[in-house]
């Protein structure tokens, strides 16, 4: 019988081996000690307008939030709203704490009485603390920006963690 184990084919195919758990090994070890998972920020916010406009007043705004990641969708709602365009669909970035969405909106929405030809771009900006987000809410049709805070009323069921 022929002899099919080679001392260098041993060798070499030990080397790789070793090789490969070692490589492993250090990439496991780095990604322990530098990789973190960003803050779960989704769900169900009630926000409340620092100083609202008089057409806000009546009116109770809801961010709903879903998470990616670092990506982060959402939907503004206007409540109590007379007309049919009572969401704004948002998308943007976490990080760092900070949050940043924009979307198109439609000016009936807020507080003008003009209906624009073109959409208008609406940008939410805001830090999360503590399951509370403080921050901005921009639109041309607003005078000045809306300082805001929101806190987190519910976790939305797609949000929820299962094991």
């Amino acid at each position: 019988m022929h002899n099919h184990f080679n001392l260098k084919s041993l060798a070499f195919y030990g080397t790789m081996m070793g090789s490969v758990l070692l490589l492993f090994k250090g990439v496991t070890a780095y990604g322990e000690s530098q990789l973190k998972a960003p803050v779960t920020i989704g769900g169900d916010y009630s926000i409340k307008l620092d100083t609202p406009p008089n057409c806000l007043k009546d009116k109770d705004l809801t961010l709903k939030i879903e998470q990616s990641g670092i990506y982060i969708f959402a939907n503004l709602s206007v409540e109590k709203s007379e007309y049919n365009l009572d969401k704004i669909a948002l998308n943007g970035k976490f990080k760092d704490q900070e949050m940043s969405l924009s979307g198109l909106s439609n000016s009936l929405l807020f507080c003008s009485s003009e209906v624009y030809q073109n959409p208008n771009l609406l940008t939410l900006t805001g830090e999360f603390k503590e399951k509370i987000l403080k921050g901005k809410i921009q639109d041309k049709t607003l005078s000045k920006p809306l300082n805001f805070t929101a806190k987190l009323s519910s976790i939305s069921p797609s949000d929820k963690q299962t094991h």
